[in-house]
């Protein structure tokens, strides 16, 4: 079994905010792919760098924020929606 099955099967905090880093980086990367913006006028309305705006398009750069991923985002006119459910019992054969 795989470290990174066992984080995430115990929801370990700091894993379940890298991944979610991780998932909107990569939506980010599509949304720019689909995007009419030049990526000048993205990092202007950003009011950031070019060298911040592509490390928040590394999706090995876990330092950025939660915040900037989603700004970065909204500039691409997309809303992120976060669920909170219900945690489902988990079977464990004893």
């Amino acid at each position: 079994m795989h470290i990174d099955h066992v984080l995430e099967y115990n929801e370990d905090p700091e894993y379940m905010r890298n991944l979610m880093l991780y998932k909107l980086t990569l939506e980010a990367q599509r949304r720019l792919e689909q995007s009419s913006l030049s990526r000048r006028e993205i990092i202007r309305r950003l009011g950031t760098s070019a060298t911040q705006f592509y490390r928040l398009l590394d999706q090995t750069n876990y330092q950025k924020s939660i915040d900037q991923m989603l700004s970065l985002l909204r500039v691409l006119d997309c809303d992120v929606e976060l669920v909170v459910r219900e945690r489902v019992a988990n079977l464990r054969a004893g």
